[in-house]
């Protein structure tokens, strides 16, 4: 016997077929939070009820960057209401979902095109390696504009799936220009490297500062 959803697919065009598998998954992983969406996974709970309240709430960090636009990243420009927030990201389509203010559309390789060197306080960086950036010499590029747009002192919050699948390289092991940059101690976490508990996908969370 033929299912619904079979005989569905031999009906409709591939690309609506696609479209129409995009949006059901992205209705499984979505939660409702106060008027917006979020993405429910663990290490989103990490990165908007602790790492973005800490940094939100301390003075030091005013200029911002977050590297990646997403449906799920749309309601952060509420959490930074108060900050310089800057977003980046390559896809010129999903820029709806970054900064009204401060949005660049381009790689992260290429940052230091658009802001001058020592600008940002905090760079936010998670969710991309593997997933858009994954050759070893964009990574490498990455990492050193982050520390060059940085300044001494600003933080560089690094979240990655740390699983074979997920990760192109070991990228602690061997990205040079992350070298660069030293642990810093995430006093909410009590580490400077967390890994999310109960993440299908092995998030973690490495804290790095540049050094003066």
């Amino acid at each position: 016997m033929i299912q619904l959803k079979d005989a569905v697919k031999s009906i409709l065009p591939k690309p609506l077929v696609k479209t129409v598998q995009n949006l059901r998954y992205e209705a499984s992983i979505r939660r409702l939070r106060g008027l917006d969406f979020h993405l429910n996974f663990p290490d989103r709970f990490i990165l908007e009820d602790i790492i973005i309240p800490y940094f939100v709430n301390r003075s030091e960090f005013h200029k911002i960057l977050f590297v990646g636009c997403e449906w799920y990243t749309k309601p952060y420009k509420k959490y930074f209401k108060n900050k310089e927030y800057w977003t980046i990201e390559i896809e010129p389509q999903k820029a709806k979902y970054g900064s009204k203010q401060h949005h660049i559309t381009d790689a992260l390789q290429n940052l230091s095109l658009h802001v001058a060197e020592n600008y940002f306080d905090l760079i936010i960086f998670t969710g991309v390696f593997g997933h858009g950036i994954n050759r070893k010499e964009d990574t490498e590029q990455a990492f050193a504009q982050c520390f060059q747009c940085l300044r001494a002192g600003g933080i560089l919050v690094f979240g990655w799936d740390d699983k074979p699948e997920y990760k192109p390289f070991p990228v602690l092991e061997e990205c040079e220009n992350l070298k660069k940059f030293a642990p810093y101690f995430f006093p909410p976490l009590a580490t400077a490297n967390y890994i999310v508990k109960d993440c299908p996908f092995g998030h973690r969370f490495d804290f790095y500062i540049k050094p003066n």
